[in-house]
């Protein structure tokens, strides 16, 4: 399944939390739902950029997809763009990229891999983006084996505070 239409850059004004998002026509994310499709990926070809994402509810029949703040400054966009956006679905085991380092990790140590594995969709996510976030490979690596050692000391157990304070001490 894939979609094309034209959005808009906005900002989310009502949230502390959130930040730039693309609407999504009504029409095309029902269509997804209704074929359980929830990983996708978005392609901007004017900016030669695509990303793994989501269509997310925004509540009275409007959605849309998370457009990360790293973005808006890499591509130096204004709110209110206008972009042109093609969806597919991603078909890829996890719903976004493996970074080679977690890859050869998981290959090489199979307690980790092991946890992993047994970890929500969302956790794996959040792990990957993690990992792959470093524009070091040193540091992916490190990153990595701090997200390893926590998982395997914790029976594949998450504690976000103890692993935030790992991460301090790598």
């Amino acid at each position: 399944m894939q979609s094309t239409f034209t959005t808009h850059l906005l900002h989310f004004e009502d949230s502390n939390i959130w930040g730039y998002y693309l609407p999504v026509p009504l029409d095309i994310a029902l269509a997804y739902k209704s074929a359980k499709i929830t990983r996708l990926i978005c392609h901007i070809p004017i900016l030669n950029h695509q990303m793994p994402c989501a269509i997310m509810p925004r509540g009275d029949d409007r959605f849309f997809i998370m457009f990360n703040k790293e973005s808006v400054k890499k591509f130096k966009l204004l709110e209110g763009i206008q972009l042109d956006i093609t969806l597919t679905e991603d078909t890829s085991e996890f719903g976004m990229p493996l970074c080679e380092e977690l890859e050869i990790l998981l290959s090489e140590d199979k307690d980790f891999a092991h946890f992993f594995r047994k970890l929500t969709p969302g956790k794996q996510r959040n792990i990957i983006y993690y990992v792959g976030k470093p524009k070091s490979s040193d540091l992916r690596i490190r990153t990595a084996i701090v997200f390893a050692n926590h998982l395997k000391t914790r029976a594949g157990g998450l504690d976000f505070k103890i692993l935030h304070q790992e991460m301090k001490e790598k």
